[in-house]
């Protein structure tokens, strides 16, 4: 589209936005006694699109695969290979040749970074606009990704393979373009494409200061990115109209607000109407009370509470008593299946970051995020084990880095890659994963228990989690709900050689009885299932024997990820003088060296330690 024809355009269409608005001055809110209307009245379930049955998978178009060098962008510039503060070359048409890896992972839905054209650089020049959140012009794809033919047969191909696409739009800003409370550009040259260049279509009041004003947070810069003024009738209509175009242009499946918080509310409404496509906003709060709101406004929401919460207990071995305070207020949702769930992020640190590595502690949250209710969501390269770097960065804010690694590889031999695979066909094989309810049937610090059941039919998944340290025996009641009978075999999917029988007993009259390994989840199905077994474990076990005294800790360090010279691991105190810490990021037979200290402080005397991958080392050293 030409300058003039977009021009145009925006005049026709704000224009017929005012004159609708003169008519009826209030059309999204024209309800009985003025309630909000749910996003489950907005008519956008018709269209065969995204769903409660759906298993999203993000990713950075920028770092997922380069298909086209040629559009790179300007050496040592934008593009700076290796520096992941820029432009690292991925593309549509290096996404549309891994199609197949994704599919085989399992996943029914991709959710893809913005399509427009991005500003080359930040202000500062410290980063470029590779994320797709420095909009320049709304109406043309940014040239690193490639063309918009490119954009639809990625989406042409993805629907081939059975696989949904979601769009992921920035209707509230573009790039920092106007100085802090100016009403005209600085400068000719640098400026949005129209007719975005227009200063009254946005805020000119600051950037937010304060996160707990909302007035700030919707009518502020977010971060100095320029803030579109939705109370102005042309810049609503022309944001609505261009991402309209995309919608209908690509033929996507769903889209994802970005800084859905700092948008008007029934602007949201407004624009998933519009586009005619469910939406799931982007609304980075913990609290249920403030999220739950905005399903009123959106088909969907990303489910940060619980998030948050279910990351310190897999993560930092919090209690499971923070996840039930989340999935207790499941009743202020409209739709608890309609929540995006996810363990990170491309603005919060990896998970094996934050998890000391523990592949068994990814495998407990990843089992909980595809049975626990909402929508499940991985974020690229969870199932190839990245670890943003390994060391957290979200004390400085959004983590924006190390944690948007590039694409190691598409191996689909790695045990986490087959462990999603398993959660995915098993999502699959039962719709009351999808559109269950959820029912707590056991609590406590370490041990989780709680059953999804289809209620029109009967279906019924029971997940029981052991998050500590040590084995466990526990008598967990069936709820009462349940129409699994005393005498019924239960079968863990996760390995079929794990079962056990509902047998009398407890609060309800009938209860399971299990002895749960440390740091294991079962997914129990009253089915007869075909065999599984689990691939086998490549485990290095480092055993450091010796009692540091009260009050002390032992660490490791060492020269091969994931361990370091210059910051240690702690491990694990399983008796008075004996410390455990085991790796799976080893292959069997490669060869590392290692140190322990104490407090991460005192080395041990003495050369370094040798181990080999796969192996038990014990090691008794002198300080």
């Amino acid at each position: 589209m030409n300058l003039r024809k977009r021009i145009l355009a925006a005049l026709m269409v704000a224009v017929l936005s005012l004159s609708s608005l003169l008519i009826n001055p209030s059309p999204i809110n024209a309800v009985a006694g003025g309630a909000a209307v749910s996003a489950q009245t907005l008519g956008v379930t018709d269209r065969s699109a995204l769903n409660e049955t759906d298993i999203v998978y993000m990713v950075l178009t920028d770092r997922f695969y380069d298909g086209n060098p040629a559009n790179n962008g300007t050496l040592n510039a934008e593009y700076r290979p290796g520096e992941l503060k820029y432009t690292q070359g991925g593309d549509w048409v290096g996404l549309k040749s891994k199609l197949n890896y994704i599919k085989n992972l399992g996943v029914t839905a991709i959710w893809i970074s913005p399509p427009s054209e991005n500003e080359l650089l930040s202000r500062d020049g410290s980063e470029s606009g590779y994320h797709g959140y420095f909009t320049k012009d709304y109406y043309s794809p940014d040239p690193h990704y490639g063309t918009k033919q490119d954009l639809i047969d990625l989406v042409d191909e993805a629907h081939n393979l059975g696989l949904k696409v979601i769009l992921d739009v920035v209707p509230n800003h573009m790039a920092d373009y106007l100085e802090p409370y100016a009403s005209s550009y600085s400068s000719p040259s640098y400026q949005p494409a129209a007719p975005f260049n227009n200063p009254s279509w946005f805020h000119q009041n600051g950037d937010i200061l304060d996160w707990n004003d909302e007035w700030q947070v919707q009518n502020c810069d977010l971060g100095g990115l320029d803030d579109i003024d939705h109370s102005n009738p042309a810049a609503r209509a022309a944001i609505k109209d261009v991402y309209k175009m995309w919608v209908d242009d690509t033929g996507v499946d769903g889209v994802r607000v970005d800084a859905a918080r700092s948008v008007d509310k029934n602007f949201l409404r407004e624009f998933e109407e519009y586009l005619g496509v469910p939406s799931f906003g982007e609304i980075f709060v913990g609290d249920v009370d403030y999220v739950s709101d905005y399903q009123n406004y959106e088909w969907g929401v990303l489910d940060f509470p619980l998030f948050f919460q279910a990351r310190e207990v897999f993560a930092n071995d919090a209690s499971f008593y923070n996840v039930k305070s989340i999935l207790d207020q499941d009743y202020k949702y409209n739709n608890v299946n309609r929540l995006v769930t996810f363990i990170d992020n491309h603005d919060r640190d990896r998970f094996l970051c934050l998890a000391n590595d523990n592949y068994q502690k990814l495998r407990l949250a990843l089992t909980f995020l595809f049975t626990t209710r909402g929508i499940p969501d991985v974020y690229y390269g969870t199932e190839q084990e990245c670890y943003g770097g390994g060391k957290p960065t979200e004390w400085a804010g959004i983590a924006n880095k190390e944690n948007r690694e590039i694409m190691p590889g598409f191996s689909e031999d790695g045990e986490i890659f087959k462990y999603i695979q398993k959660l995915t066909s098993i999502r699959k094989d039962y719709a009351c994963l999808s559109n269950g309810t959820q029912r707590e049937m056991w609590v406590e610090d370490n041990i989780y228990a709680y059953s999804r059941r289809d209620d029109s039919t009967g279906q019924e998944i029971i997940t029981v989690i052991n998050n500590g340290t040590s084995n466990e025996t526990r008598n967990i009641p069936i709820r009462a709900e349940s129409s699994i009978s005393i005498g019924t075999k239960l079968t863990n999917l996760l390995d079929t050689a794990v079962t056990t029988n509902v047998i009398s007993g407890s609060v309800t009259g009938k209860q399971i009885s299990l002895t749960i390994p440390a740091k294991t989840a079962y997914v129990f199905t009253i089915d007869n299932v075909s065999p599984y077994t689990p691939p086998a474990k490549t485990i290095t076990t480092i055993r450091v024997h010796y009692d540091v005294g009260l009050g002390n800790t032992m660490y490791l360090r060492g020269g091969s990820y994931p361990l370091w010279w210059d910051k240690g691991r702690s491990m694990l105190n399983i008796s008075s003088d004996v410390w455990v810490y085991e790796i799976e990021r080893y292959a069997a037979g490669e060869v590392f060296e290692f140190k322990p200290l104490i407090n991460d402080t005192t080395w041990s005397s003495g050369n370094n330690f040798i181990g080999v991958g796969g192996q038990t080392i014990d090691i008794y050293p002198n300080f």
